[in-house]
Protein backbone atom coordinates (compact mmCIF):
# COMPACT_ATOMS: atom_id res chain seq x y z
CA UNK A 1 0.00 0.00 0.00
CA UNK A 2 1.08 3.78 -0.86
CA UNK A 3 -0.24 4.86 2.62
CA UNK A 4 2.43 2.48 4.20
CA UNK A 5 5.05 4.69 2.90
CA UNK A 6 4.16 7.83 3.49
CA UNK A 7 6.87 8.56 6.34
CA UNK A 8 9.89 7.60 3.99
CA UNK A 9 8.45 9.27 1.03
CA UNK A 10 7.95 12.85 3.55
CA UNK A 11 11.39 12.05 5.05
CA UNK A 12 12.96 12.13 1.39
CA UNK A 13 11.25 15.25 0.61
CA UNK A 14 12.53 17.19 3.35
CA UNK A 15 15.67 15.89 2.52
CA UNK A 16 15.13 17.40 -1.17
CA UNK A 17 14.13 20.37 -0.07
CA UNK A 18 16.43 21.15 2.49
CA UNK A 19 19.25 20.40 0.17
CA UNK A 20 17.60 23.07 -2.54
CA UNK A 21 17.34 25.68 0.22
CA UNK A 22 20.99 25.02 1.32
CA UNK A 23 22.92 24.67 -1.44
CA UNK A 24 22.96 27.99 -3.22
CA UNK A 25 24.50 29.31 0.27
CA UNK A 26 27.55 26.61 -0.33
CA UNK A 27 30.57 26.68 -2.08
CA UNK A 28 30.13 24.02 -4.70
CA UNK A 29 34.50 23.63 -4.66
CA UNK A 30 34.46 22.97 -0.81
CA UNK A 31 36.08 19.21 -1.06
CA UNK A 32 34.44 18.74 2.30
CA UNK A 33 30.85 19.59 1.07
CA UNK A 34 31.47 18.07 -1.93
CA UNK A 35 32.34 14.89 -0.15
CA UNK A 36 29.55 14.92 2.31
CA UNK A 37 26.95 15.53 -1.10
CA UNK A 38 28.43 12.23 -3.43
CA UNK A 39 28.36 10.23 -0.09
CA UNK A 40 24.32 10.60 0.49
CA UNK A 41 24.34 9.89 -3.74
CA UNK A 42 26.55 6.85 -3.50
CA UNK A 43 24.45 5.61 -0.72
CA UNK A 44 20.80 6.13 -2.67
CA UNK A 45 22.25 4.34 -5.65
CA UNK A 46 23.38 1.38 -3.22
CA UNK A 47 20.17 1.28 -1.35
CA UNK A 48 18.65 1.61 -5.24
CA UNK A 49 20.78 -1.22 -6.41
CA UNK A 50 19.82 -3.68 -3.39
CA UNK A 51 16.40 -2.96 -4.11
CA UNK A 52 16.56 -3.26 -7.77
CA UNK A 53 18.24 -7.07 -7.32
CA UNK A 54 16.25 -8.24 -3.83
CA UNK A 55 12.78 -6.78 -4.72
CA UNK A 56 12.34 -6.22 -8.06
CA UNK A 57 13.51 -9.10 -10.54
CA UNK A 58 11.74 -12.54 -11.56
CA UNK A 59 13.66 -15.78 -12.20
CA UNK A 60 15.88 -15.84 -15.07
CA UNK A 61 14.08 -18.25 -17.94
CA UNK A 62 14.52 -18.47 -21.61
CA UNK A 63 10.56 -16.74 -21.60
CA UNK A 64 10.56 -12.72 -23.31
CA UNK A 65 9.84 -11.59 -19.76
CA UNK A 66 12.86 -13.23 -18.27
CA UNK A 67 15.12 -12.24 -20.57
CA UNK A 68 13.86 -8.77 -21.09
CA UNK A 69 13.95 -7.94 -17.16
CA UNK A 70 17.25 -9.34 -16.84
CA UNK A 71 18.53 -7.81 -19.70
CA UNK A 72 17.54 -4.62 -18.35
CA UNK A 73 18.52 -4.91 -15.43
CA UNK A 74 22.15 -5.74 -16.55
CA UNK A 75 22.45 -2.51 -18.16
CA UNK A 76 20.94 -0.52 -15.71
CA UNK A 77 23.40 -1.86 -13.32
CA UNK A 78 26.16 -0.55 -15.52
CA UNK A 79 24.57 2.56 -16.05
CA UNK A 80 24.53 2.99 -11.89
CA UNK A 81 28.08 1.53 -11.92
CA UNK A 82 29.34 4.47 -14.22
CA UNK A 83 27.18 7.18 -12.25
CA UNK A 84 28.82 6.71 -8.96
CA UNK A 85 31.96 6.41 -10.53
CA UNK A 86 31.62 9.81 -11.96
CA UNK A 87 30.39 11.26 -9.00
CA UNK A 88 33.41 9.65 -6.68
CA UNK A 89 35.49 11.07 -9.24
CA UNK A 90 33.67 14.80 -9.11
CA UNK A 91 34.88 15.04 -5.34
CA UNK A 92 38.06 17.10 -5.87
CA UNK A 93 38.16 19.06 -9.23
CA UNK A 94 42.06 20.06 -9.66
CA UNK A 95 43.02 23.87 -10.29
CA UNK A 96 46.28 24.10 -11.91
CA UNK A 97 46.49 28.53 -12.55
CA UNK A 98 48.98 28.43 -9.48
CA UNK A 99 51.36 26.32 -11.23
CA UNK A 100 51.24 27.60 -14.23
CA UNK A 101 51.79 31.33 -12.85
CA UNK A 102 55.01 29.86 -11.33
CA UNK A 103 55.96 27.96 -14.50
CA UNK A 104 55.29 31.14 -16.90
CA UNK A 105 57.40 33.33 -14.05
CA UNK A 106 60.38 30.82 -14.28
CA UNK A 107 59.77 30.40 -18.04
CA UNK A 108 60.05 34.46 -18.93
CA UNK A 109 63.21 34.46 -16.98
CA UNK A 110 64.82 32.25 -18.73
CA UNK A 111 67.19 33.50 -21.63
CA UNK A 112 65.18 31.08 -24.18
CA UNK A 113 62.28 29.59 -24.44
CA UNK A 114 61.63 26.11 -25.95
CA UNK A 115 60.41 26.22 -29.56
CA UNK A 116 56.58 24.97 -30.23
CA UNK A 117 55.60 24.05 -34.08
CA UNK A 118 52.01 25.09 -34.15
CA UNK A 119 49.79 22.19 -36.24
CA UNK A 120 46.57 22.91 -37.94
CA UNK A 121 45.15 19.68 -39.01
CA UNK A 122 42.37 20.16 -41.38
CA UNK A 123 40.21 18.86 -44.53
CA UNK A 124 37.21 20.60 -45.84
CA UNK A 125 36.94 23.62 -43.55
CA UNK A 126 36.28 26.62 -45.48
CA UNK A 127 38.67 29.62 -45.81
CA UNK A 128 36.77 32.04 -43.29
CA UNK A 129 36.82 29.61 -40.26
CA UNK A 130 40.33 28.78 -41.15
CA UNK A 131 41.30 32.15 -41.79
CA UNK A 132 40.43 33.09 -38.25
CA UNK A 133 42.48 29.87 -36.98
CA UNK A 134 45.58 30.73 -38.99
CA UNK A 135 45.63 34.64 -37.67
CA UNK A 136 45.13 33.28 -34.02
CA UNK A 137 48.05 31.60 -34.46
CA UNK A 138 50.16 33.29 -35.98
CA UNK A 139 49.52 36.09 -33.68
CA UNK A 140 50.49 34.18 -30.69
CA UNK A 141 52.55 35.78 -28.03
CA UNK A 142 55.88 33.58 -27.48
CA UNK A 143 59.89 33.76 -28.97
CA UNK A 144 60.40 30.70 -30.93
CA UNK A 145 57.37 29.31 -32.83
CA UNK A 146 55.93 28.65 -36.56
CA UNK A 147 52.40 27.88 -37.59
CA UNK A 148 52.19 24.70 -40.26
CA UNK A 149 48.67 24.06 -42.06
CA UNK A 150 48.39 20.25 -42.40
CA UNK A 151 45.81 20.47 -46.42
CA UNK A 152 44.61 17.01 -46.28
CA UNK A 153 42.64 18.38 -49.02
CA UNK A 154 45.32 19.75 -50.96
CA UNK A 155 43.68 23.00 -52.12
CA UNK A 156 45.23 25.54 -53.71
CA UNK A 157 43.30 28.42 -52.58
CA UNK A 158 44.38 27.33 -48.78
CA UNK A 159 48.07 27.47 -50.01
CA UNK A 160 47.84 30.98 -51.28
CA UNK A 161 45.88 31.44 -47.89
CA UNK A 162 48.80 30.26 -46.04
CA UNK A 163 51.72 32.02 -48.56
CA UNK A 164 49.38 35.24 -48.36
CA UNK A 165 49.62 35.08 -43.54
CA UNK A 166 53.78 33.89 -43.75
CA UNK A 167 52.45 30.39 -41.98
CA UNK A 168 54.11 27.20 -43.53
CA UNK A 169 51.56 24.84 -45.79
CA UNK A 170 51.88 21.04 -45.60
CA UNK A 171 50.52 18.56 -47.79
CA UNK A 172 50.95 15.04 -48.11
CA UNK A 173 50.37 12.00 -50.74
CA UNK A 174 47.47 10.16 -49.10
CA UNK A 175 45.02 10.92 -46.12
CA UNK A 176 46.16 7.28 -44.55
CA UNK A 177 45.48 7.29 -41.05
CA UNK A 178 43.04 10.05 -41.19
CA UNK A 179 43.91 12.75 -38.28
CA UNK A 180 46.61 11.12 -36.89
CA UNK A 181 48.40 10.32 -40.33
CA UNK A 182 48.04 13.65 -41.18
CA UNK A 183 49.71 14.63 -37.69
CA UNK A 184 52.58 12.16 -37.85
CA UNK A 185 53.43 13.17 -41.44
CA UNK A 186 54.00 16.62 -39.80
CA UNK A 187 56.20 14.94 -37.39
CA UNK A 188 58.71 14.80 -40.06
CA UNK A 189 58.46 18.30 -41.72
CA UNK A 190 59.12 19.89 -38.41
CA UNK A 191 62.00 20.07 -35.80
CA UNK A 192 61.18 22.21 -32.53
CA UNK A 193 61.31 20.27 -29.63
CA UNK A 194 57.36 21.29 -28.24
CA UNK A 195 54.42 20.66 -30.41
CA UNK A 196 51.03 22.41 -30.33
CA UNK A 197 47.81 20.97 -32.07
CA UNK A 198 44.95 23.31 -32.31
CA UNK A 199 41.90 21.95 -34.54
CA UNK A 200 40.95 24.13 -38.19
CA UNK A 201 38.20 25.44 -35.82
CA UNK A 202 40.15 26.86 -32.93
CA UNK A 203 41.48 30.13 -32.44
CA UNK A 204 44.13 30.41 -30.00
CA UNK A 205 44.86 32.96 -27.31
CA UNK A 206 47.34 35.14 -28.08
CA UNK A 207 49.30 33.79 -24.41
CA UNK A 208 48.04 30.42 -24.86
CA UNK A 209 52.07 28.92 -25.36
CA UNK A 210 53.47 30.87 -22.51
CA UNK A 211 50.76 29.47 -20.36
CA UNK A 212 50.99 26.14 -21.20
CA UNK A 213 54.82 25.26 -21.89
CA UNK A 214 55.56 26.20 -18.65
CA UNK A 215 53.80 22.99 -17.07
CA UNK A 216 55.98 20.89 -19.74
CA UNK A 217 59.27 21.54 -17.85
CA UNK A 218 57.73 18.89 -15.39
CA UNK A 219 60.28 16.12 -15.95
CA UNK A 220 56.94 13.07 -15.99
CA UNK A 221 54.51 15.58 -17.82
CA UNK A 222 54.14 14.67 -21.94
CA UNK A 223 50.61 16.89 -22.57
CA UNK A 224 49.28 19.61 -21.21
CA UNK A 225 45.42 19.54 -22.20
CA UNK A 226 43.47 23.21 -21.72
CA UNK A 227 39.42 22.72 -21.89
CA UNK A 228 37.55 23.68 -25.40
CA UNK A 229 35.70 26.77 -25.13
CA UNK A 230 32.56 27.18 -28.11
CA UNK A 231 31.91 30.40 -29.00
CA UNK A 232 28.71 29.50 -29.82
CA UNK A 233 25.79 27.25 -29.11
CA UNK A 234 25.43 22.98 -30.25
CA UNK A 235 22.59 21.91 -32.40
CA UNK A 236 20.42 21.11 -29.78
CA UNK A 237 21.02 24.36 -27.55
CA UNK A 238 20.08 26.22 -31.05
CA UNK A 239 17.52 24.20 -31.93
CA UNK A 240 15.86 24.12 -28.87
CA UNK A 241 16.44 27.97 -27.99
CA UNK A 242 18.20 27.11 -25.10
CA UNK A 243 21.53 29.37 -25.92
CA UNK A 244 20.74 31.38 -22.38
CA UNK A 245 19.14 28.77 -20.41
CA UNK A 246 21.91 25.59 -20.06
CA UNK A 247 25.55 25.09 -21.50
CA UNK A 248 26.79 23.41 -24.87
CA UNK A 249 26.84 19.50 -24.55
CA UNK A 250 30.54 19.09 -23.92
CA UNK A 251 30.58 22.29 -21.20
CA UNK A 252 30.34 20.07 -18.06
CA UNK A 253 32.95 17.34 -19.35
CA UNK A 254 35.94 20.05 -19.85
CA UNK A 255 35.11 22.41 -17.19
CA UNK A 256 34.59 19.99 -14.58
CA UNK A 257 34.97 16.55 -15.32
CA UNK A 258 38.52 16.76 -16.83
CA UNK A 259 39.67 19.45 -13.96
CA UNK A 260 38.05 15.92 -11.24
CA UNK A 261 40.33 13.22 -13.66
CA UNK A 262 43.15 15.74 -13.41
CA UNK A 263 43.29 14.90 -9.85
CA UNK A 264 43.71 11.51 -10.06
CA UNK A 265 46.11 12.24 -13.08
CA UNK A 266 44.15 10.88 -15.40
CA UNK A 267 43.04 13.82 -17.48
CA UNK A 268 43.07 13.08 -21.47
CA UNK A 269 43.81 14.98 -24.47
CA UNK A 270 40.90 15.76 -26.37
CA UNK A 271 42.47 16.54 -29.72
CA UNK A 272 42.76 20.29 -29.77
CA UNK A 273 44.76 23.01 -27.39
CA UNK A 274 47.55 21.14 -26.12
CA UNK A 275 50.78 20.78 -26.05
CA UNK A 276 53.11 17.79 -26.21
CA UNK A 277 57.06 17.08 -26.02
CA UNK A 278 58.11 15.67 -29.06
CA UNK A 279 60.22 13.01 -27.44
CA UNK A 280 57.11 12.03 -26.09
CA UNK A 281 55.50 11.06 -29.59
CA UNK A 282 59.56 9.64 -30.85
CA UNK A 283 59.33 7.66 -27.87
CA UNK A 284 55.75 6.03 -28.88
CA UNK A 285 56.48 6.06 -32.58
CA UNK A 286 54.02 9.38 -33.35
CA UNK A 287 50.35 9.49 -32.81
CA UNK A 288 48.35 6.08 -32.81
CA UNK A 289 46.58 5.61 -35.82
CA UNK A 290 44.85 2.30 -34.64
CA UNK A 291 41.83 3.90 -33.03
CA UNK A 292 39.97 7.07 -34.94
CA UNK A 293 40.08 8.98 -31.41
CA UNK A 294 43.76 9.10 -31.36
CA UNK A 295 43.77 11.55 -28.44
CA UNK A 296 42.36 9.39 -26.03
CA UNK A 297 44.47 6.46 -27.34
CA UNK A 298 47.74 9.25 -27.00
CA UNK A 299 46.80 10.18 -23.43
CA UNK A 300 47.04 6.56 -22.38
CA UNK A 301 50.28 5.37 -24.35
CA UNK A 302 52.00 7.88 -22.78
CA UNK A 303 50.70 6.79 -19.60
CA UNK A 304 52.31 3.85 -19.96
CA UNK A 305 55.55 4.69 -20.49
CA UNK A 306 54.75 7.02 -17.14
CA UNK A 307 54.20 10.45 -18.97
CA UNK A 308 51.00 12.01 -17.79
CA UNK A 309 48.13 14.25 -19.22
CA UNK A 310 48.17 17.57 -17.01
CA UNK A 311 44.71 19.39 -17.60
CA UNK A 312 45.18 23.65 -16.96
CA UNK A 313 40.97 24.74 -16.60
CA UNK A 314 41.98 28.25 -17.82
CA UNK A 315 40.01 29.35 -21.71
CA UNK A 316 42.95 29.75 -23.80
CA UNK A 317 41.10 28.59 -27.02
CA UNK A 318 37.85 28.93 -28.53
CA UNK A 319 36.54 26.86 -31.14
CA UNK A 320 32.80 26.32 -33.05
CA UNK A 321 30.33 24.02 -31.94
CA UNK A 322 28.35 22.30 -34.89
CA UNK A 323 24.81 23.90 -35.13
CA UNK A 324 23.79 21.69 -38.11
CA UNK A 325 22.03 18.27 -35.98
CA UNK A 326 23.17 15.87 -38.14
CA UNK A 327 26.43 16.78 -37.91
CA UNK A 328 26.25 16.84 -34.33
CA UNK A 329 25.16 13.25 -33.97
CA UNK A 330 27.14 12.04 -36.59
CA UNK A 331 30.90 13.43 -34.35
CA UNK A 332 29.00 11.71 -31.15
CA UNK A 333 29.00 8.47 -32.66
CA UNK A 334 32.43 8.65 -33.80
CA UNK A 335 33.28 9.93 -30.48
CA UNK A 336 31.41 6.15 -29.69
CA UNK A 337 33.45 4.37 -31.93
CA UNK A 338 36.90 5.61 -31.89
CA UNK A 339 36.27 4.88 -27.62
CA UNK A 340 35.28 1.74 -27.90
CA UNK A 341 38.08 0.86 -30.34
CA UNK A 342 40.07 1.89 -27.48
CA UNK A 343 38.95 -1.61 -25.74
CA UNK A 344 40.84 -3.87 -28.42
CA UNK A 345 43.91 -2.43 -29.61
CA UNK A 346 46.90 -3.44 -28.53
CA UNK A 347 47.48 -0.38 -26.35
CA UNK A 348 44.30 -0.09 -24.91
CA UNK A 349 42.31 -0.37 -21.81
CA UNK A 350 42.30 -4.13 -21.46
CA UNK A 351 45.90 -4.99 -23.62
CA UNK A 352 47.89 -2.26 -22.65
CA UNK A 353 51.15 -2.91 -20.72
CA UNK A 354 52.26 -0.89 -17.52
CA UNK A 355 48.83 0.90 -16.96
CA UNK A 356 47.64 0.85 -13.22
CA UNK A 357 44.57 -0.41 -12.18
CA UNK A 358 43.56 2.89 -11.35
CA UNK A 359 44.71 4.11 -14.80
CA UNK A 360 42.53 1.21 -16.73
CA UNK A 361 39.49 2.18 -14.43
CA UNK A 362 39.91 5.53 -16.25
CA UNK A 363 40.34 4.48 -19.84
CA UNK A 364 37.82 2.01 -19.26
CA UNK A 365 35.11 4.87 -17.80
CA UNK A 366 34.73 6.44 -21.41
CA UNK A 367 34.33 2.85 -23.09
CA UNK A 368 31.55 1.62 -20.78
CA UNK A 369 30.01 5.13 -20.74
CA UNK A 370 29.43 4.41 -24.24
CA UNK A 371 28.46 1.27 -23.76
CA UNK A 372 25.42 2.42 -21.67
CA UNK A 373 23.75 4.28 -24.56
CA UNK A 374 22.10 0.43 -24.97
CA UNK A 375 20.66 1.56 -21.59
CA UNK A 376 18.83 4.72 -22.16
CA UNK A 377 17.32 2.82 -25.55
CA UNK A 378 16.49 0.10 -23.55
CA UNK A 379 14.16 2.80 -21.48
CA UNK A 380 13.22 4.03 -24.35
CA UNK A 381 11.27 1.25 -25.93
CA UNK A 382 10.43 -0.08 -22.50
CA UNK A 383 6.66 1.64 -22.36
CA UNK A 384 6.17 0.10 -25.49
CA UNK A 385 6.84 -3.36 -24.57
CA UNK A 386 4.65 -3.01 -21.57
CA UNK A 387 1.46 -1.58 -22.90
CA UNK A 388 1.11 -4.04 -25.56
CA UNK A 389 2.92 -6.88 -24.94
CA UNK A 390 2.61 -6.82 -20.89
CA UNK A 391 6.94 -6.80 -20.48
CA UNK A 392 7.61 -4.72 -17.89
CA UNK A 393 11.04 -4.26 -17.15
CA UNK A 394 10.92 -4.65 -12.90
CA UNK A 395 8.34 -5.62 -10.37
CA UNK A 396 7.36 -3.02 -8.24
CA UNK A 397 4.15 -1.72 -6.48
CA UNK A 398 3.36 2.58 -7.10
CA UNK A 399 4.81 2.90 -3.16
CA UNK A 400 8.45 1.37 -3.51
CA UNK A 401 8.45 4.07 -7.02
CA UNK A 402 8.04 6.91 -4.73
CA UNK A 403 10.42 5.68 -1.79
CA UNK A 404 13.12 4.14 -3.34
CA UNK A 405 13.41 5.48 -7.59
CA UNK A 406 12.00 8.73 -7.79
CA UNK A 407 14.08 9.76 -4.57
CA UNK A 408 17.52 8.16 -6.38
CA UNK A 409 16.54 10.35 -9.67
CA UNK A 410 16.01 13.25 -8.30
CA UNK A 411 18.49 13.54 -6.41
CA UNK A 412 20.95 12.17 -8.87
CA UNK A 413 19.55 15.22 -11.10
CA UNK A 414 19.88 18.05 -8.82
CA UNK A 415 23.61 16.54 -7.25
CA UNK A 416 25.35 16.43 -10.84
CA UNK A 417 23.60 20.24 -11.22
CA UNK A 418 24.96 21.73 -8.10
CA UNK A 419 28.56 19.54 -8.19
CA UNK A 420 29.24 20.57 -11.46
CA UNK A 421 28.32 24.06 -11.17
CA UNK A 422 25.09 24.49 -13.17
CA UNK A 423 26.56 22.92 -16.22
CA UNK A 424 24.84 19.86 -16.33
CA UNK A 425 20.60 20.24 -16.58
CA UNK A 426 18.18 17.79 -15.42
CA UNK A 427 16.78 15.91 -18.47
CA UNK A 428 17.78 18.30 -20.99
CA UNK A 429 21.29 17.21 -20.54
CA UNK A 430 20.06 13.49 -21.46
CA UNK A 431 19.11 14.57 -24.70
CA UNK A 432 22.53 14.81 -25.40
CA UNK A 433 22.05 10.79 -26.15
CA UNK A 434 18.58 10.49 -26.98
CA UNK A 435 18.13 12.46 -29.86
CA UNK A 436 20.97 10.63 -32.14
CA UNK A 437 20.44 7.58 -30.30
CA UNK A 438 19.36 5.21 -32.96
CA UNK A 439 22.62 6.05 -34.80
CA UNK A 440 24.69 5.30 -31.40
CA UNK A 441 23.37 1.86 -31.01
CA UNK A 442 23.98 1.46 -34.38
CA UNK A 443 28.00 2.38 -34.34
CA UNK A 444 27.81 0.25 -31.45
CA UNK A 445 27.12 -2.81 -33.73
CA UNK A 446 29.16 -1.69 -36.60
CA UNK A 447 32.09 -1.50 -34.26
CA UNK A 448 31.23 -5.16 -32.86
CA UNK A 449 30.96 -5.93 -36.22
CA UNK A 450 34.00 -4.95 -37.27
CA UNK A 451 36.03 -2.80 -35.04
CA UNK A 452 38.57 -1.53 -37.01
CA UNK A 453 36.49 -0.91 -40.19
CA UNK A 454 35.53 2.29 -39.23
CA UNK A 455 36.11 5.84 -41.29
CA UNK A 456 36.97 9.22 -39.77
CA UNK A 457 33.89 11.68 -40.45
CA UNK A 458 35.17 15.34 -40.22
CA UNK A 459 32.68 17.38 -38.52
CA UNK A 460 30.92 19.85 -40.69
CA UNK A 461 30.78 23.20 -39.24
CA UNK A 462 30.55 25.47 -42.66
CA UNK A 463 26.54 25.71 -42.87
CA UNK A 464 25.12 28.76 -43.62
CA UNK A 465 21.37 27.47 -43.27
CA UNK A 466 19.22 29.85 -44.55
CA UNK A 467 15.74 28.26 -43.52
CA UNK A 468 13.47 26.02 -40.97
CA UNK A 469 13.96 22.28 -42.19
CA UNK A 470 13.16 18.98 -40.50
CA UNK A 471 15.88 16.15 -40.23
CA UNK A 472 13.31 13.24 -40.98
CA UNK A 473 16.19 10.16 -40.98
CA UNK A 474 16.34 11.81 -37.26
CA UNK A 475 12.62 12.38 -36.39
CA UNK A 476 11.41 9.44 -37.67
CA UNK A 477 12.06 7.41 -35.38
CA UNK A 478 11.02 8.86 -32.55
CA UNK A 479 7.56 9.68 -34.07
CA UNK A 480 7.33 6.00 -34.76
CA UNK A 481 8.25 5.13 -30.86
CA UNK A 482 6.11 7.91 -29.89
CA UNK A 483 2.94 6.87 -31.60
CA UNK A 484 3.45 3.02 -30.76
CA UNK A 485 3.84 3.99 -27.06
CA UNK A 486 0.44 6.33 -27.31
CA UNK A 487 -1.01 3.31 -29.28
CA UNK A 488 0.11 0.62 -26.49
CA UNK A 489 -1.46 3.19 -23.80
CA UNK A 490 -5.11 3.13 -25.75
CA UNK A 491 -4.97 -0.20 -26.74
CA UNK A 492 -4.40 -1.30 -22.83
CA UNK A 493 -7.11 1.24 -21.71
CA UNK A 494 -9.88 0.18 -24.12
CA UNK A 495 -8.95 -3.64 -23.65
CA UNK A 496 -9.53 -3.17 -19.88
CA UNK A 497 -13.21 -4.40 -18.84
CA UNK A 498 -13.15 -2.74 -15.98
CA UNK A 499 -11.21 -0.81 -13.48
CA UNK A 500 -8.47 1.84 -14.45
CA UNK A 501 -4.85 1.43 -15.69
CA UNK A 502 -4.07 2.16 -12.60
CA UNK A 503 -4.82 -1.95 -11.88
CA UNK A 504 -2.40 -3.27 -13.75
CA UNK A 505 0.48 -4.87 -12.41
CA UNK A 506 3.51 -1.96 -12.23
CA UNK A 507 0.79 0.57 -14.23
CA UNK A 508 2.18 3.11 -11.26
CA UNK A 509 5.75 2.33 -12.20
CA UNK A 510 5.07 2.52 -16.06
CA UNK A 511 2.82 5.58 -16.23
CA UNK A 512 5.64 7.57 -14.81
CA UNK A 513 8.34 6.03 -16.95
CA UNK A 514 5.92 6.75 -20.13
CA UNK A 515 5.28 10.72 -19.49
CA UNK A 516 9.04 10.79 -18.89
CA UNK A 517 9.82 8.79 -21.92
CA UNK A 518 7.13 10.76 -24.17
CA UNK A 519 8.72 13.69 -22.79
CA UNK A 520 12.18 13.04 -24.02
CA UNK A 521 10.72 12.41 -27.76
CA UNK A 522 9.11 14.88 -27.34
CA UNK A 523 12.49 17.61 -27.29
CA UNK A 524 14.17 15.14 -29.77
CA UNK A 525 11.51 15.82 -32.22
CA UNK A 526 12.08 19.51 -31.81
CA UNK A 527 15.84 18.82 -31.80
CA UNK A 528 15.11 17.84 -35.12
CA UNK A 529 13.78 20.60 -36.38
CA UNK A 530 16.64 22.67 -37.46
CA UNK A 531 16.50 26.56 -37.34
CA UNK A 532 18.36 28.51 -39.79
CA UNK A 533 21.75 30.01 -38.64
CA UNK A 534 21.70 32.93 -41.10
CA UNK A 535 25.16 34.47 -42.07
CA UNK A 536 26.73 30.95 -40.29
CA UNK A 537 28.66 29.79 -37.20
CA UNK A 538 30.84 32.56 -36.78
CA UNK A 539 28.41 34.88 -36.30
CA UNK A 540 26.18 32.75 -33.74
CA UNK A 541 26.15 34.74 -30.67
CA UNK A 542 27.94 33.28 -27.51
CA UNK A 543 26.17 30.84 -25.39
CA UNK A 544 26.10 30.44 -21.79
CA UNK A 545 28.62 28.49 -19.55
CA UNK A 546 26.07 28.16 -16.40
CA UNK A 547 22.33 26.72 -16.44
CA UNK A 548 19.50 27.56 -14.73
CA UNK A 549 16.46 25.28 -14.16
CA UNK A 550 14.04 27.96 -14.49
CA UNK A 551 15.74 29.70 -17.84
CA UNK A 552 15.67 26.12 -18.95
CA UNK A 553 11.73 25.14 -18.12
CA UNK A 554 10.96 28.67 -19.84
CA UNK A 555 12.89 27.94 -23.09
CA UNK A 556 11.39 24.49 -23.42
CA UNK A 557 7.87 25.85 -23.00
CA UNK A 558 8.43 28.70 -25.64
CA UNK A 559 9.75 26.31 -27.72
CA UNK A 560 7.42 23.38 -27.54
CA UNK A 561 4.42 26.52 -29.38
CA UNK A 562 7.39 27.51 -32.08
CA UNK A 563 8.47 24.88 -34.54
CA UNK A 564 10.62 27.56 -36.79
Amino acid sequence: MISAHYPEVLATLLLFIGLWLISPHLSWKSVPVRLLVVGLFVLLNGRYLYWRLNETLVPLSPTPSGIWVWLFVVFEILATLVLTWHLIVLIKPSDRRGEADAAEKTLRERPSAPGVDILIPTYNEPPEILRRTIEAARNVDYPDFEVHVLDDGNREWLRELCAEAGVRWVVRPDRRGFKAGNLNHALGATRRPLLCVVDADFALERRFLWRTVGLLEYPKIGIVQTPQVFLNPDAIQHNLLGERAWPEAQCMFTDVMQASRDTWDNAFCYGTGFVIKRQCLDLIGGFPESSITEDLLTTYVLLSHDYKTRFLNEPLSSGLATQEIGSFVSQRTRWLIGSLQCAVVEEGVFRGRDLSVVDRLFFLDPVLFHLGTISKLLVLIAPALYWWFGLSPLHSDFGHLLVVFAPRMLLGFYGFYWLSNRKTLPLVSELDRIVGIYSLVGGIFRFLANPFRQQFKTTTKSLDLKKTRIHWPLMSPHLALSAVTLGGVLYRALDLEKGSLFMLPNAGLMLSLTVYVLWLLFFACLACVQRPVPGGMLNSFDSTRRGSIRSTIASLLRRSFQWS
